[in-house]
């Protein structure tokens, strides 16, 4: 169900009216159950009710100032949720659909509306002397006085696609929008001169007599707006017309794309050539920051200020109409996209099939028109029931008085069958792991294996406290604070500690296989002898941490800092070191075996005898190293640098070498059996001796090349350059050299019809 068709509840509140199709009329409080927040340190509470269809709000002081859709009026409420018996202003609006009174700002003592007028003077519902038009107001403290027209566009063209959401940014000017209103012209991408500005944003310079400027085109259908109070930069949502509702980072002159296209542009037939006519040339396309597939009628867009929802300060919520929900979607370090743990969002695209859980925040609300945060709370404008909601941390989670450091206790011991685990209330049970799943609803777990469920305890204050012995395997603890807390003797097998501080912690016995410890500080914490296998510490800084006999075989090490820590001999099987800066380190006799090393500095390391086979080595760096004995079978040496490297016998049976430039290099004995060259550039090598049995030499450079006695065996050299190559002795049964250029080629080889005898 579309959010062009959610109107029919403003029209009335048990029904909704459809585009083309009409549904049975039902009741809203039969579709939305009363509102749940997924994070249970948050609380939920009807804040305000006795609204008529509310749309959005601000704050003005302690009060909010909420715009009711269709009787024009501005509703003051105290901070206590009362509304006053006067409304603040009452406008003529149109009440058709979409229209009405519909985004406010408050900035330096002025209000600002945007509504679409009635011409009349009184509220009515048929379109004729209307118009959508943004009005500056002065504020007394009771009353909306003085207006003064600002921007006046249409508002006659259709009932529906008005937009009218109002935000501000971090330099005092003020953004709105307006929808297409069914218009096909420029601004929509169609190459037809426009009478009417509609599907637009526009920006207004308060601070230079409120000037207004054309900001952004190709919009479809918005009801939301935000700016990031960090960056300044400007987001959007807007509606697609039967799928893919979007999420936008709005820069200056961007063009959204619609009609052209509504959601990414790998996922629909859409021809971006059209974009753009006259005037519109110089504004840029760019495709959603995220996309629902089945289409749920975003709204409210809302980044939390410093002072609100402090752990979410990296984080951006919208409301929907469609399903009541609100999202929650954290944001990547430049906070111009958003950071997924599920692959399967990955694509940026929530899809049919794919778990909605990873940004589900909140949901049965009925109707979600708006978002605020204020003084460290979120308030939701809810149009179905006409309230505002308000949803506000619970009380931090009491001590864990039996843990508290100077409570001694001895390692908690079940019965052979049973196991010690943490229900979030902080006490230890023994239960059976295979039917503790059962115990959910009693001790409130949240489970994602099928047989050990687990305590999630994020942003959590747990220090001082003593978890000694306790079994908190499969656990989230992201951002909690262990400072003094004991955690030696803790099983933290495969729980989430990303982002903790555990700096100077005890960990001696604490067990961290297949734990997720991305960005955690381990200042300080011996890590020697544990046992690492699998364990996730991508962006850790482990800068001069002793790592002596630690087990790190299939760990992720991705962009981690490795400064001072002695890695010689180890073995760093399946790990992965993808970013990570291992220059000049001294890799003698490592075991690199699987492990991935893509875009991995290795200026002036020490290779000798190192085992990189089966290694990622893609787009590294090796030239000049020396890797006398170092093993690079079946390795990925893709567009690899060898500049200054001695190849001389080396073994690269089975080695990815596409792309990679061997031009001039001494290859002699070298064994390249069954590897990939394909585009390789080998041009006036010397491959003496060398094995290139079954080796992939496709579109290979080998012009000028000595490959004097060289085993190619069943290689593939189709489309590869042999001009001027001398194949004195070399053997070429079952080669295929199909489109093989062979100009001035010494052909004094055997096995092939080409062979001179």
């Amino acid at each position: 169900m579309k959010l062009n068709s959610f109107v029919g509840t403003y029209m009335s509140i048990f029904y909704i009216v459809v585009f083309v199709t009409t549904i049975a009329s039902f009741s809203l409080s039969q579709v939305y159950a009363e509102p749940i927040i997924y994070d249970d340190d948050y609380m939920v509470e009807k804040f305000a009710t006795g609204l008529q269809y509310p749309t959005t709000m601000y704050f003005v002081g302690d009060d909010i100032l909420v715009l009711e859709k269709n009787t024009g009026k501005v509703i003051r409420i105290s901070d206590n949720g009362v509304l006053y018996n006067e409304p603040a202003l009452d406008v003529p609006v149109i009440q058709d659909n979409e229209a009405g009174l519909l985004g406010i700002v408050y900035l330096s003592n002025h209000v600002y509306l945007s509504f679409t007028e009635s011409l009349s003077g009184f509220d009515k519902r048929d379109r004729e002397n209307a118009r959508n038009a943004v009005y500056q107001y002065d504020w007394n403290g009771e009353k909306l006085t003085n207006p003064i027209l600002i921007k006046e566009l249409p508002g006659h063209l259709s009932s529906i696609h008005h937009g009218g959401v109002i935000t501000t940014g971090l330099n005092n000017e003020i953004y709105f929008v307006i929808g297409d209103q069914e218009q096909r012209t420029t601004f929509q991408n169609i190459p037809i001169d426009a009478t009417y500005e509609t599907g637009s944003i526009f920006k207004i310079d308060t601070e230079s007599k409120n000037s207004v400027e054309l900001f952004a085109v190709g919009i479809r259908n918005s009801f939301g707006l935000a700016v990031d109070p960090v960056t300044g930069y400007l987001w959007d949502t807007e509606n697609g017309i039967d799928k893919f509702d979007e999420i936008n980072l709005v820069k200056p002159g961007f063009n959204s794309g619609w009609i052209s296209i509504m959601g990414p542009s790998y996922r629909v037939d859409a021809d971006l050539s059209t974009l753009n006519p006259k005037p519109f040339e110089n504004f840029v396309y760019s495709d959603p920051e995220f996309s629902w597939h089945v289409t749920v009628a975003p709204t409210a867009i809302a980044f939390p200020d410093k002072d609100s929802f402090e752990r979410y300060s990296d984080w951006l919520f919208v409301g929907d109409y469609n399903n009541g929900r609100i999202y929650n979607f954290q944001l990547n370090s430049d906070r111009t996209g958003f950071v997924f743990y599920n692959q399967k969002l990955s694509d940026l695209v929530l899809d049919d099939n794919d778990e909605v859980d990873e940004i589900l925040f909140a949901k049965g609300f009925q109707g979600v028109t708006d978002i605020k945060f204020h003084d460290g709370a979120m308030y939701v404008v809810v149009i179905g029931d006409g309230s505002i909601y308000k949803i506000s941390p619970k009380n931090i989670l009491p001590p864990l008085k039996q843990y508290q450091n100077n409570v001694a206790h001895k390692k908690i011991v079940c019965k052979t069958e049973l196991m010690p685990i943490m229900s979030k209330s902080g006490y230890i049970y023994c239960v059976y792991p295979k039917t503790a799943i059962t115990l959910n609803n009693v001790l409130n777990w949240s489970v994602d294996h099928p047989e050990i469920p687990k305590i999630e305890l994020r942003f959590q204050d747990l220090s001082g406290l003593n978890f000694e012995y306790i079994n908190l395997s499969n656990s989230d603890f992201r951002w909690s604070n262990f400072d003094t807390a004991k955690i030696s003797n803790v099983d933290f097998t495969r729980a989430n500690l990303s982002y903790t501080d555990l700096s100077g912690r005890d960990m001696t016995g604490t067990i961290l296989t297949g734990a997720i410890i991305s960005y955690t500080n381990f200042t300080g914490v011996d890590l020697s002898g544990k046992d690492l296998t699998g364990t996730i510490l991508k962006g850790v800084d482990l800068s001069n941490v002793d790592l002596s006999g630690t087990i790190l075989t299939g760990a992720d090490l991705s962009h981690t800092n490795l400064t001072g820590v002695d890695l010689s001999g180890k073995d760093l099987t399946g790990t992965r070191l993808a970013g990570v800066d291992l220059s000049g380190k001294d890799l003698t006799g490592t075991i690199l075996t699987g492990a991935d090393l893509l875009n991995v500095d290795l200026t002036g390391t020490i290779l000798t005898r190192a085992d990189l086979s089966h290694t990622n080595l893609t787009g590294v760096d090796l030239s000049d190293n020396d890797l006398t004995q170092t093993i690079l079978r079946r390795a990925d040496l893709s567009h690899t640098n060898f500049a200054g490297v001695d190849l001389i016998g080396v073994d690269l049976t089975g080695a990815r070498l596409v792309g990679v430039d061997l031009s001039g290099k001494d290859l002699t004995q070298t064994i390249l059996i069954n590897a990939n060259l394909e585009n390789a550039t080998l041009k006036n090598a010397k491959l003496l001796n060398a094995n290139l049995d079954s080796a992939n030499l496709t579109n290979a450079d080998l012009r000028n090349t000595l490959l004097v006695d060289t085993n190619l065996s069943n290689a593939i050299l189709t489309g590869s350059d042999l001009t001027n190559a001398v194949l004195t002795g070399a053997i070429l049964t079952g080669a295929d050299l199909e489109n093989a250029i062979l100009t001035n080629a010494i052909l004094t080889c055997v096995g092939h019809p080409i062979c001179i005898s």
